[in-house]
């Protein structure tokens, strides 16, 4: 007996995005002004001329991104997964969207992924950069992108209070998101360094995980910053991963600071 088999009616497409945050509520749609929200009803509107008519105006998308970034916050790697009729020309879509996203959202790529391919649930490492502006001299450039920080900041001392954060550990003090029971995150990296732009060299906070809880990187972030400051030691951050109490760690660092850099799969 011969099977005849069925062509798939949908296609799922993977999106890689940058944008700044700065006018944007968030990446979760409902709040206001969203990236998501925003992308939907941009990608609502071009699905039809993406498929010569065959997907109607009031298709309902779904999608669903890497890394809900919070209000503020940046991205150079954001990715998203969006299922869509099989009917969509990928190239044409990613042509009619850019024509029309504003200027502080851009599409980067977009590509079919495997069916199940899940923007959020598939990704293996997350990166993330936080930029601090620091010293008597701030840079007009990086306004809106980065944390004024009136003191100069050692390194050294930074780098030092970065190593307790590495591996698997408790995030429970460094994250408010409360209702959340498995709190444990796995870093595998935190690179410290200054860059050099026309005006000053500021300092850039580089974060790998497996994945971070709400406002993590913006509390680690701040932690690193107050040692770096010389108001903090490791034992002190220490002492705060061990309480596994949020008031014990310091409030989240602006999050105009903050970039989602990139998300591994």
């Amino acid at each position: 007996m011969i099977q005849v088999m069925s062509t798939p009616k949908t296609q799922t497409l993977k999106l890689t995005l940058a944008y700044n945050g700065a006018r944007f509520k968030g990446w979760q749609k409902g709040n206001g002004r969203t990236v998501q929200s925003t992308l939907i009803e941009i990608i609502g509107k071009a699905l039809p001329e993406a498929s010569h008519g065959e997907v109607p105006a009031d298709y309902e998308l779904r999608l669903d991104g890497a890394g809900r970034t919070d209000a503020g916050v940046h991205a150079e790697g954001q990715v998203a997964s969006a299922v869509v009729p099989a009917s969509v020309n990928a190239q044409l879509l990613f042509e009619k969207v850019n024509r029309h996203l504003p200027a502080d959202l851009a599409l980067v790529s977009l590509e079919a992924a495997e069916q199940r391919f899940h923007a959020r649930y598939r990704a293996l490492a997350k990166t993330y950069r936080y930029t601090v502006v620091d010293g008597p001299v701030g840079d007009p450039f990086l306004h809106g992108r980065a944390w004024r920080y009136a003191e100069l900041l050692d390194l050294d001392r930074m780098r030092a209070a970065a190593e307790v954060f590495l591996g698997q550990q408790d995030f429970s003090a460094f994250t408010s998101d409360r209702p959340k029971p498995n709190k444990e995150r796995r870093i595998f990296s935190i690179d410290i360094s200054r860059t050099r732009t026309a005006v000053v060299s500021p300092v850039e906070i580089l974060v790998r995980g497996d994945g971070f809880l709400w406002r993590q990187v913006r509390i680690m972030a701040a932690t690193i910053v107050a040692a770096g400051a010389q108001e903090l030691s490791p034992p002190d951050i220490q002492q705060m991963l061990a309480s596994r109490t949020r008031s014990q760690a310091p409030a989240p660092a602006p999050s105009c600071g903050l970039t989602l850099v990139s998300v591994e799969y």
